[in-house]
Formats: structure tokens, C-alpha cells, sequence
């Protein structure tokens, strides 16, 4: 499965001014069962360079290494199934030469698509010492940005968070270095933290007067809707390649089929019956119920019967106690996903898949 899909844009949270021509590690998770890395001034893919320098780069999903191979612009780690909530990797450039100055820099990279509790924040793979910015769970309200560094709070630091092309905001975190997070709904979001720790040292014979700690976070909009939602949007996207709102209402019609019926998701005694034209839209429902269910056409039990528009049901039953129920399509929701525009597909199967059941189908006994 895989919940992630990041079309980045930078953004800065620093103490201390950031610095021209940085390079940092960025995430790029827009294909279905991989996550990329790409080291330059910017995540744009097509301006990664000297991937040399990030070879050594450790990667872990969910506190879980993984094994990651090098691209000719990149990096790649392979996801597994089904998908993390949170991504982390990590990379140690070392002693840098720049301007004048030798200094360290430790680069620390995150991706989001839910809210992380304490224990989860904790399971992250790198070590404590590392630089964090987070999106984590409030118990008194929605999730907010944390930023620590060694365990301890980055507090009164600027949070500059960019959003597509649109010029960036400012916040800033409070004392315990935590910052209200924008709207999830309108994301994918990106960060990027600095902190200056100015302690001189030397390493590998080499004197140093700083080190910079860097971070960058990538925020998915389904960290906006909860696990359920998430779990949802990714098991669609891994059968049917995207999250569009007929492939996500055939979802929630195998999802409450599975609860009415008591049957595991993968059981043979489920049988799934799609009749609708044989048109792109009403067809893609069958993907949908194929991801909820575990039904397939390679198993018999996921059947495609053609029908007029008017004529659009769906029957899920349960071979072995031969219950079974009706599901059909409410016209005011139909109406409402019909012929929509390719841009606003992902963002209207967001919001389906949040909807109560009663909003997208009628469900009957057969």
C-alpha cells in the first residue's frame, strides 16, 4: 500500500539566517511503492546534484530500515506494504569548506501521512540526536509542528511553510517549539529546519567552528483525515493508481460490505458482482471494491456485468451463507462526481472517503 504522494515545494524553519545555495535531502513520494531522495537547493527533481555526496543516506519507515539504492539523480527506497505513516532518513556530509568557514552538516529528512503520537515519534530509525520537525498528535486539538533538537524544543524559531507556488508564510514556534500546522486539507506541505549548534570541534583531524542540523518534513493531505481515511486512499491508489472519487465510493461499498457481512478482507466466500456501463468512471468503482474486499477477476470472485447508467448496483454476497447485499449510488452524489475535471479528481476522493456511508450509497439486503 502506499498513502504518500508529495509534488514538494521548500519551505524554511530556522534559527540563524539560511544559507544561499544549500543543498538538502528532500523526500519525493509520488510513485506507488517507492520513495525517492534528491539532494540540491530545492526539491525539484530536476535540479538534484551531486548525488554522490548523499550515497551513504539511511532510511527507515516507521522506526524499520530500508534498503536504498542509488540513482543517477537520486535515491530510492522500496516501501513496504502496507504504507508507513512516517518516513525518516538520514545523511552525514561531514566537514564542509564553504566562504571561508569549515563546519559540519547533518541532514535529517521526514514524510508525514498522519499525525504521530510520542511513541511514534520516538520510533523514527535516527538517532536522538538528530534534528526533528514533526507533525504530531495533540490530544487537546489538531496536530501541530514540533521542532527539538537533542530531545529538547527548538522554541521562538520562524516557520516559513510554502505551498505550491505561493509565496510563504510565517509562524513561528512557541516554547516548546511547537507551531500551529497550516490546513492538511490544502496540502502536500514541505518544511525545512535549520539549527546552528556553534560549538567548535574537531573531526577526522579536521577543526570545525560549528555544526548545521538541517531537517525537512513533507506533510500528505491525508494526514488530515486520520488512519482510517489514509488507509483508505492508499489501498486505492495501490490497485486502481489514483484516488479518484468512483474507484474511493467502490472502496467504502466493499469496506462496509466486509462489516456487514463479518468476512475478512481476501475471504473466498466473498463474491462481488459490478454491473455498470462498460465506461471509465462507473467501471472504476470495480477497482475500488477490488481493494477493500481483496476480490479479484484472477480469483472468479470479482465479476463485471455490463448495465445502462440507470442500472448502476452493486451486489456483494457470501457464497457460503448465500446472504447478500445491494449497493446503489445516491443520484445527488452522482451528480456531484460526474465528469470532473482530471486536477480535482484526488482532492474529491480525499473528501469522499471521509464522508459517512450514508452520503455515497444505499445498502440492502439482496
Amino acid at each position: 500500500m502506499q498513502s504518500f504522494r508529495f509534488a514538494v515545494a521548500a519551505g524554511i524553519l530556522t534559527l540563524g539566517a539560511a544559507q544561499a545555495g544549500a543543498h538538502e535531502l528532500w523526500f519525493h513520494l509520488d510513485a506507488p511503492d517507492s520513495a525517492r531522495m534528491t539532494f540540491g537547493d530545492t526539491p525539484a527533481p530536476g535540479e538534484a546534484e551531486r548525488v554522490a555526496e548523499i550515497a551513504s543516506t539511511k532510511v527507515w519507515a516507521d522506526g524499520k530500515p530500508l534498503d536504498v539504492v542509488r540513482l543517477p539523480d537520486g535515491l530510492e527506497a522500496r516501501l513496504p506494504q502496507p504504507g508507513p505513516a512516517l518516513l525518516s532518513a538520514y545523511a552525514d556530509r561531514g566537514v564542509i569548506d564553504y566562504q571561508g568557514k569549515t563546519f559540519v552538516i547533518q541532514l535529517a529528512a521526514y514524510a508525514q501521512t498522519r499525525a504521530v503520537d510520542a511513541a511514534g515519534a520516538a520510533n523514527l530509525g535516527l538517532g536522538d540526536d538528530q534534528l526533528r520537525l514533526l507533525l504530531v498528535a495533540d490530544a487537546g486539538g489538531p496536530p501541530v509542528l514540533k521542532a527539538t533538537w537533542k530531545g529538547r524544543p527548538v522554541a521562538d524559531a520562524v516557520v516559513k511553510v510554502f505551498h505550491g507556488t505561493e509565496e510563504p508564510a510565517e509562524i513561528r514556534t512557541n516554547a516548546q517549539g511547537q507551531a500551529p500546522c497550516p490546513d492538511l486539507r490544502e496540502g502536500p506541505w514541505t518544511l525545512y529546519l535549520q539549527y546552528i549548534d556553534g560549538v567548535p570541534g574537531e573531526r577526522d583531524g579536521r577543526k570545525f567552528s560549528e555544526t548545521r542540523w538541517k531537517a525537512t518534513l513533507a506533510i500528505s493531505p491525508e494526514a488530515a483525515y486520520g488512519p482510517a481515511v489514509a488507509e483508505c486512499l492508499a489501498r486505492v491508489k495501490e490497485v486502481h493508481g489514483a484516488t479518484g472519487p468512483w474507484a474511493v465510493a467502490g472502496y467504502r461499498m466493499g469496506e462496509r460490505a466486509l462489516k456487514e457481512l463479518s468476512l475478512p478482507r481476501h475471504s473466498f466466500n466473498l463474491l462481488v458482482v459490478h454491473r455498470s456501463p462498460a465506461e471509465v468512471q462507473y467501471s472504476c468503482m470495480a477497482d475500488g471494491l477490488q481493494a477493500a474486499t481483496g476480490v479479484s477477476a484472477g480469483k472468479l470472485n470479482l465479476k463485471l456485468e455490463e448495465a445502462s447508467a440507470d442500472a448502476l448496483k452493486t451486489v456483494v454476497r457470501d457464497r457460503k451463507t448465500n446472504h447478500g447485499l445491494v449497493f446503489t449510488l445516491k443520484p445527488e452524489f452522482v451528480r456531484s462526481i460526474m465528469n470532473l475535471p482530471h486536477e480535482q479528481l484526488e482532492a474529491e476522493g480525499r473528501r469522499i472517503a471521509s464522508l459517512p456511508d450514508e452520503a455515497i450509497f444505499v445498502v440492502a439486503p439482496e
